[in-house]
């Protein structure tokens, strides 16, 4: 049951995040809504007397109190966008690996193991896509902040 309402509980929060960094073009407006978001939490911790909860959350409504700025709002976007170009240089570069793989088992007439490097291949090049779409989304949420 508790870990029922622990997920129900968070949903909100990370609803709450994601449209904050989606809709709102000011980063003022994001850490405004962390702290609602944060606050929300709260007094739903509270109403289920979950107390460990709520220290942890009064704990992130400080820090985000303390530390939350524009500046920083637009540097966590920053690193956000630097972290997923990583992340798809290092998948393109496992997807580049497969296809050697495919191409050497494809020379040798290996059915077994272009079968699996095929599977392989478009497994690595779908995780490649959402990479590149969630990169799409964090530029974008940059270029709003960056106005």
């Amino acid at each position: 049951m508790m870990k029922k309402i622990t997920k129900l509980a968070v949903l909100p929060l990370v609803l709450a995040l994601g449209a904050g960094f989606s809709t709102l073009a000011n980063a003022a407006q994001d850490c405004n809504a962390k702290r609602a978001a944060i606050e929300y939490q709260i007094q739903q911790a509270e109403k289920y007397g979950n107390y460990n909860r709520i220290a942890g959350l009064k704990k992130a409504l400080s820090e985000v109190n303390a530390h939350c700025t524009n500046g920083s709002v637009l540097q966590d976007a920053q690193k956000k966008v630097a972290k997923l170009e990583s992340k798809l240089a290092d998948k393109q570069k496992d997807v580049q690996e497969v296809k050697a793989d495919l191409r050497e088992a494809q020379a040798k007439g290996d059915a077994k193991k272009v079968a699996k490097y095929q599977k392989k291949l478009q497994e690595k090049q779908a995780d490649a896509n959402e990479i590149k779409q969630e990169l799409k989304q964090a530029r974008a949420e940059l270029a709003s902040l960056q106005k």
